[in-house]
């Protein structure tokens, strides 16, 4: 994959991602750290190596990017929350 197709996918994936954890249900937001997860999976525990120069480097890169992940996850349910608030408020202010 050339490098600019690889960045256009990171970047559909965390666009995605993003979208996904905005929504009401908490776990839509899963969908993309799980298949993220499963992908490196494979791709450690089969023939189909990471090309790293030492063996620490790619659980620590996968642990890196599963943290952005959940903290993007966690920043969108908090966007979720904020919106749902003020619907709520502009709900309150029209019943008085």
């Amino acid at each position: 994959m050339s490098d600019w197709s690889t960045i256009v996918v990171i970047a559909i994936a965390i666009l995605g991602h993003h979208f996904l954890s905005t929504r009401a249900s908490v776990y839509w937001g899963a969908i993309v750290p799980t298949a993220f997860l499963s992908y490196c999976g494979w791709r450690l525990f089969t023939n189909h190596q990471i090309l790293m120069d030492h063996p620490i480097k790619a659980p620590l890169a996968i642990l890196f990017v599963l943290s952005i992940f959940i903290v993007d996850w966690g920043t969108g349910r908090d966007s979720h929350k904020k919106k749902q608030q003020n619907e709520l408020n502009k709900m309150k202010t029209q019943d008085i």
